[in-house]
């Protein structure tokens, strides 16, 4: 059930994965000096969601003021167009929920929801690339190779803590009180739906094929950032926001459409509920790859 939240919110996620770019670079080879000497922590501490993954990651990353001050004016206005994206987010979360409690799935109603949400990352997708430009020209070549190392690391821990949603989706369980006839419904429909219920028989537009594909283009993004040129339009150009949010929202809409008909009317308002909740706090649903 977890995967419910994930797909809710997957006009975001799909978005993000095309939000980075890197312009060119040469090395800055300034001496050390007691006022330039570089120190270790996290940029932009009190952002969320992808700003401060990439925060956190130049936290391993010796930084010298100057580089921190204009880094943190970075990740600063970043945070502030990021917070931009969140009440159309909120609102396409309020509108699956709505229908999940009612127990019937609009694909029509959901679209302009859908599009607004996509419209809305579209807004801030260019300076999200121009400031990923401006990363790259701080960063000197080693700088460079220790972000992309700790961030990779974090992408990792991400990933893991998605292939180990097991005891999330227990805990969806417990809190809807799914009967274990329910439970067995529910793991037959959805290996029905995608042809094969296991990593090794995923089927046709399994969504995990194009979760990996996503994480396949990110660590080209990564390892291409390590060098002293990167320009976006040449590495990830720009993608149809539209045309993505609506094909991972899909994937959603068909896995909603397959669970419910197996939910009571009272298991339909709790996992409503649950979704209304996670909308708050859903800011690590878009990423920066």
């Amino acid at each position: 059930m977890k995967t419910l939240t994930r797909f809710a919110a997957a006009s975001v996620l799909a978005l993000s994965l095309a939000a980075v770019g890197c312009g060119g670079s040469t090395a800055d080879t300034s001496p050390q000096t007691a006022q330039n000497a570089a120190t270790l922590a996290p940029v932009g501490a009190q952002t969320h969601g992808p700003v401060k993954l990439v925060g956190d990651a130049l936290g391993d990353v010796p930084l010298r003021p100057d580089q921190r001050t204009e880094l943190e004016k970075l990740a600063a206005d970043a945070e502030t167009r990021h917070q931009s994206i969140a009440p159309a987010r909120k609102d396409l979360m309020e509108a699956v929920a709505a229908q999940i409690e009612a127990g019937k799935i609009d694909r029509a109603a959901l679209q302009p929801k859908i599009d607004a949400a996509a419209d809305a990352f579209a807004r801030v997708r260019d300076d999200d690339r121009a400031a990923f430009e401006r990363m790259h020209a701080i960063l000197d070549a080693s700088q460079r190779a220790k972000f992309v190392d700790s961030l990779q690391a974090r992408f990792e821990a991400k990933r893991g803590e998605f292939k180990g949603r097991h005891g999330e989706m227990k805990q969806w369980a417990e809190d809807l009180k799914l009967t274990d006839a329910q439970k067995s419904q529910i793991k037959d429909a959805m290996r029905a739906q995608w042809k094969g219920g296991h990593d090794h028989e995923q089927g046709e537009g399994h969504p995990a094929n194009e979760m990996k594909a996503h994480h396949d283009h990110g660590q080209k993004v990564l390892e291409a950032f390590k060098g002293d040129r990167f320009v976006m339009d040449e590495v990830a150009p720009k993608k149809d926001t539209r045309e993505m949010a609506t094909k991972m929202s899909g994937h959603f809409i068909k896995m909603a459409e397959t669970v419910m008909p197996i939910l009571t009317p009272e298991q339909r308002t709790l996992a409503a509920q649950k979704l209304r909740t996670h909308s708050v706090d859903a800011t690590e649903m878009h990423g920066p790859f």
